[in-house]
C-alpha cells in the first residue's frame, strides 16, 4: 500500500511536469506573426569573448563580412580573456579592436564580459551589444533582425541557435536534437505565452540600457542561465527571435564534449542553489505564476536525464510494486506515453535529416555518459568558474 501510494505520487507529479512541457510545445505552434521589416537603425557592437580561440576566431570575423547591414551601425571588439595562444594577433589581422584581460585567478566568460563592458560602457555610443561566441556564424539578417525587435520595445533578445554539423558525429547529432526540445519547444513555447525565454550564451542581445543598469553581474559556469534569472528577477523579459539565427560549433568527441557537458550540467545547479529561494520568494509574494515557470525551469533536468530518470523510475515500479493493471499503472503508462509522444514532437521540430536520427541509436549510451559523469563531479572538490 505504501509504494502504492509512493508510485502513485510521483507517476502523478512527472505526469504534472509533462503537462506542462506540452502547454509550452502547443504553444510553440501557434503561427507567429511575420516581423515587419524596418529601416536600420540601431548601432551594435558585436562583443565576442574568448579563450584560446586562435582555431575558430578568424572564420567567425570573416563569416560578418556578409551581414546584410550597413558597415557604419555595427562594429566589433574582442574580449581575449587569459589567452596564451595568437587569438589577439589573429583579431588584430582583421582590424578589429582586441582587448586582452590578465586574471589567470578570475578567469571565464562571465568575468570577461563583467571586465569588459566596464571598459566599453563610458566609450561606445552604441545602441545595443551583441554577444556571439568565437565560433558562432551569424545569419546574414540576423542584425536586422535585431533591429527590428529593438524597435519593437524589446530589451532582451535570444537568437535561434543551432548546431553547425549535425550530420558530423553522434554526439553533434544528440546535440542538435536536443537542442530541437528545448529551443523549438520549451524556449520559443514560453516567449510566446508572453513568459521568460532562455539566454542561451551565444546571439544574446542586449538594449544599451540593460548594460549600462546592470552590466554583467552573471560569473558562474552557466552565466546565460545565471543573467536569465537574474533579469526574471528585476522584470525584464526576454523574448526569443526565431528569425534571428546563428550556427555553434560543438565538440564532435567524447573527450572533448565532457567539459562542455559538464558545464552545462553543473552550473546549472549553482544557478538553482542561489535563485530557488528567490523565486518562491517572489511567487508567494505576487501570486504571478511567471515565477512558477523559471522554477520549473531550475527544477527540470537536461531533457535526456529527464528521460533516463523516468524510465528508471517506470522500472522500479516494475519490479517493486506491479500489480496488474490498476490505477497506479494506467498513470505510469500515461507518463510514458506522453514523455514518447513529446521526443517525437521535439524530433519532428527538429526537422533533421536521416543520418541525424541514426544518432538516436547512441542515445541509451550518451544519457548514461551523461548521468555518469555528472556523478563524477558531484564527487570532485575542484569546483572553480573557468571556460
Amino acid at each position: 500500500m505504501v509504494l502504492d501510494l509512493f508510485f502513485s505520487i510521483i507517476g502523478i507529479l512527472l505526469l504534472l511536469v509533462l503537462i506542462y512541457l506540452f502547454v509550452l510545445a502547443v504553444a510553440a505552434m501557434i503561427p507567429e506573426e511575420k516581423q515587419e521589416f524596418r529601416e536600420p537603425a540601431m548601432k551594435f557592437l558585436v562583443v565576442i569573448p574568448a579563450h584560446n580561440e586562435a582555431q575558430t576566431i578568424g572564420h567567425s570575423l570573416a563569416c560578418m563580412r556578409h551581414l546584410r547591414y550597413p558597415k557604419r551601425l555595427w562594429d566589433v571588439t574582442v574580449i581575449a580573456d587569459n589567452c596564451t595562444d595568437n587569438t589577439a594577433e589573429i583579431v588584430r589581422g582583421f582590424g578589429v579592436q582586441c582587448l586582452e584581460r590578465w586574471a589567470p585567478e578570475d578567469m571565464g566568460k562571465g568575468s570577461a564580459l563583467s571586465w569588459g563592458f566596464k571598459h566599453l560602457i563610458p566609450k561606445v555610443d552604441h545602441d545595443a551589444f551583441v554577444i556571439i561566441d568565437a565560433d558562432t556564424i551569424m545569419d546574414k539578417d540576423f542584425l536586422s533582425s535585431m533591429n527590428n525587435r529593438l524597435l519593437q520595445g524589446v530589451k532582451v533578445i535570444q537568437a535561434y541557435s543551432q548546431v553547425r554539423h549535425p550530420d558530423r558525429s553522434p554526439l553533434e547529432g544528440l546535440a542538435f536534437l536536443g537542442f530541437a526540445l528545448n529551443r523549438n519547444l520549451r524556449y520559443l513555447g514560453r516567449s510566446k505565452l508572453g513568459l521568460q525565454a532562455n539566454l542561451m550564451g551565444t546571439g544574446m542581445c542586449f538594449a544599451r540600457e540593460i548594460i549600462e543598469t546592470y552590466g554583467w553581474p552573471a560569473h558562474s559556469k552557466v552565466e546565460d542561465l545565471e543573467f536569465t534569472m537574474f533579469l526574471k528577477m528585476q522584470a525584464v523579459r526576454v523574448v526569443f527571435a526565431p528569425e534571428a539565427r546563428v550556427t555553434v560549433e560543438l565538440h564532435e568527441n567524447v573527450e572533448d564534449s565532457r567539459g562542455q557537458r559538464l558545464r552545462w550540467d553543473m552550473g546549472k545547479f549553482q544557478v538553482r542553489d542561489r535563485y530557488l529561494p528567490m523565486l518562491f520568494r517572489r511567487l508567494w509574494a505576487t501570486r504571478d505564476l511567471s515565477y512558477l515557470d523559471s522554477i520549473m525551469e531550475l527544477l527540470l533536468p537536461p531533457f535526456s536525464l529527464f528521460f533516463l530518470m523516468v524510465w528508471v523510475l517506470f522500472l522500479l515500479y516494475l519490479l517493486l510494486d506491479f500489480r496488474g493493471f490498476n490505477m497506479v499503472f494506467y498513470i505510469w503508462s500515461s507518463v510514458l506515453l506522453a514523455l514518447m509522444i513529446y521526443t517525437v514532437l521535439g524530433l519532428i521540430s527538429a526537422r533533421a535529416g536521416a543520418r541525424v536520427y541514426g544518432s538516436l541509436f547512441y542515445a541509451p549510451f550518451f544519457i548514461v555518459w551523461r548521468w555518469w559523469i555528472l556523478l563524477v563531479e558531484h564527487l570532485r572538490r575542484d569546483r572553480r568558474d573557468s571556460w
